[in-house]
Formats: C-alpha cells, sequence, structure tokens
C-alpha cells in the first residue's frame, strides 16, 4: 500500500484553493503542441480525447461517477508523451495504471491528488517536467498577459484646474464696509516630466491661475483692484507604483509674473471751515497698475491611472504660494497661497 505522506518533489506544483464552484470535474491540459491530441485515461478506461487549440491548452470532462462509480477519489497523475500527443493517467492510489504505448515516455507527477466533484486538474506540459495545479473550484483557461504598469521616460500632461486664493479678500476688503470679489475660478495648466525609474522624478511645467478681482466702497470712495498672475515652476517627485496606478508626492518652487492694479474713485468733496469758507475738492479717479514677479513654493500631491500604455488620467490636490514684489509702488506687493485641484491626461512619449 502506497505512503498517502510521499513527499513532493521538484516535478509537481501543488495548489488546493476552495473558492467558487465547478459542475464537475475536469481536466485542463496547457501548453501541449497546437492541433495535438491529448488523451484522458480513468484507471484502465479511456474517459475523453480531444484537440488543443491554438495555444496548446484543452479542457476534458472528468467523469469519476461514469467510470468508477465515485464522486471522489485519491489519485496519482501520470504523462505520457508519445511524439505531439499526450495522455494524462489518473489512476486511483491503489490502482495500477495502464502501461505507456511503445515508444512513449511517461513521467509521475509526484504527490496523492484528492479529486473531488468540483475539482479542476490543471497539467501544464509546456517543460521537461510535468507540472500540476489541482484547484478545488472553476478554472479558466483565458491567458492573462503581463499586468500594466505605470511606465518610465518622458511624458507630457494637460489638466483643467479649479483655484482658490486663500486670504485674498480678507486682506483686500480689511476696513472696507462694503466689498466683494471673484477669488476662485477654472483655468488650466500643461508641462512635462521624465520619471527616471517608478519611484522618481522631476517635472517642469506652466499653470494659469485665475484672474483675482475685488470691488469695494465707503463713504465716499470706491475701488476696484485686479491681479493677473501666471505661474512657471519646477518640482522632483516620490512615486509609489500598484501597477497601473501611480500615486505621486511632489515638492518644488515656482517663478510668478503678474500684472495689478487698482482704481479708486473719490466723490466730491465739500468742506466749510469755522469762518464759513468752503473748500471744494472735486471727484477724482486714480489708477495705478503695475507688474510684479518673485519666487513661491509649490507642493502637491495625486494618483495617475494608465488605461492605456500610452495614456493615463491623473487627479491632484495641491497649493503654491504667490509672493513678489511690486515694480511700481509697494502696495502692489502681493504675498497669498492659492489651493489648486487639477483634473487631467498625460501621454508617455518615450
Amino acid at each position: 500500500m502506497m505512503n498517502p505522506l510521499r513527499p513532493l518533489s521538484l516535478a509537481a506544483l501543488v495548489l488546493i484553493a476552495g473558492s467558487g464552484t465547478a459542475a464537475a470535474q475536469t481536466l485542463y491540459v496547457r501548453k501541449a503542441p497546437p492541433a495535438s491530441t491529448v488523451n484522458l485515461i480513468v484507471n484502465s478506461t479511456k474517459a475523453g480525447s480531444a484537440q488543443t487549440d491554438q495555444n496548446g491548452d484543452v479542457r476534458i470532462p472528468i467523469d469519476l461517477a461514469t467510470h468508477l462509480k465515485k464522486q471522489e477519489i485519491d489519485a496519482r497523475v501520470f504523462v505520457d508523451t508519445c511524439g505531439a500527443a499526450r495522455t494524462v493517467t489518473i489512476a486511483e492510489r491503489d490502482a495500477a495504471p495502464l502501461p505507456p504505448d511503445d515508444g512513449c515516455t511517461r513521467q509521475e507527477i509526484t504527490g496523492i491528488f484528492v479529486i473531488q466533484r468540483v475539482s479542476s486538474v490543471v497539467v501544464n506540459v509546456g517543460s521537461p517536467v510535468a507540472t500540476l495545479l489541482l484547484r478545488q473550484g472553476s478554472y479558466s483557461l483565458r491567458a492573462r498577459g503581463p499586468r500594466r504598469s505605470a511606465p518610465t521616460g518622458l511624458v507630457v500632461f494637460g489638466g483643467a484646474t479649479m483655484v482658490n486664493y486663500a486670504d485674498a479678500l480678507d486682506f483686500g476688503c480689511s476696513g472696507v464696509p462694503t466689498c466683494s470679489g471673484n477669488d476662485s475660478g477654472y483655468e488650466y495648466t500643461v508641462g512635462a516630466e521624465y520619471w527616471f525609474s517608478k519611484y522618481i522624478s522631476a517635472e517642469g511645467g506652466y499653470f494659469k491661475p485665475p484672474d483675482l478681482t475685488i470691488e469695494g466702497s465707503g463713504e465716499g470712495f470706491r475701488f476696484n483692484s485686479f491681479l493677473e498672475p501666471h505661474l512657471f515652476y519646477g518640482a522632483g517627485k516620490i512615486g509609489i507604483p500598484a501597477g497601473p496606478i501611480r500615486f505621486y508626492g511632489k515638492v518644488g518652487f515656482n517663478y510668478h509674473r503678474a500684472e495689478s492694479g487698482t482704481t479708486q474713485h473719490t466723490d466730491e468733496l465739500s468742506v466749510t471751515d469755522e469762518n464759513g469758507n468752503t473748500t471744494v475738492t472735486p471727484a477724482r479717479d486714480v489708477t495705478v497698475t503695475g507688474d510684479t514677479s518673485g519666487w513661491g513654493w509649490v507642493l502637491a500631491g495625486g494618483a495617475e491611472a494608465w488605461i492605456g500604455r500610452r495614456f493615463a488620467l491623473y487627479g491632484e490636490y495641491g497649493g503654491a504660494g504667490i509672493k513678489g514684489d511690486s515694480e511700481v509702488v509697494e502696495q502692489g506687493n502681493i504675498d497669498n497661497r492659492i489651493r489648486i485641484i487639477t483634473f487631467g491626461g498625460r501621454i508617455l512619449i518615450r
């Protein structure tokens, strides 16, 4: 009687998985010669035969109930090679299998395998030593290609942005009785990056924040101000790839140039002194414009999903500092923060 605890060797690969169900026992033979014949023998009875497909794969039902009047057996498995043909013998542990035909070579896949009503027996004959996968459940012959991964190399990108100036209205409306403005909006960004590996890249680009406008009024005056900035930035990025998805963070600097200006209207003012003399200051409009420039920071995090070999969608959240001195008057100096949400696409160039 054979020892049920006989050791496995490198000649066999055995995996028993408990997920899924199958209608009946099934033999799958993989990587045989294309359009070749595969035979199935159960104990000493021929139980099936089929031709392999163009990939050398084939599926043959195993009907233990018909051939052995059993639903489950402890079995040994043999593979005979007869030129291009293959014969797989599933024999009960204590049964003597049929000998191989003349001119055929046989190998036994080492181990005792529990073949149940829902078993899928997958025999891979694509290498000199056949291997076996035993799955208690369903199995698919569908080819599984390599999982797509986030690429390295040169990537260009563009996206739509939603931007908010963090403190602009608080600063611009300070002390003004009636004040409002537009401190958020939608614009765009474009740029390029180079992934030196899946984990490290350098990125540079152009970002257009929306124009900032503020309007206010009080007793005897009203004003409106605007800021039209442009940002150029560079950053280093660290990525964490997870297959075709890559999570990343970036930190860097930006250089901004902006045109800004304020127009203030003062109403006519009449002042009468103690002697009854009246001084009239006529209404007037004063406009001051200028340019600002300076350096700030960039900080963001996001994720990209490579839905094709060369195309990805990405989303990002971050912020930037806009800080610079006016070239005209000190009142035109700027020191503010913007919050940025970006959605866009990336294209791998090489």
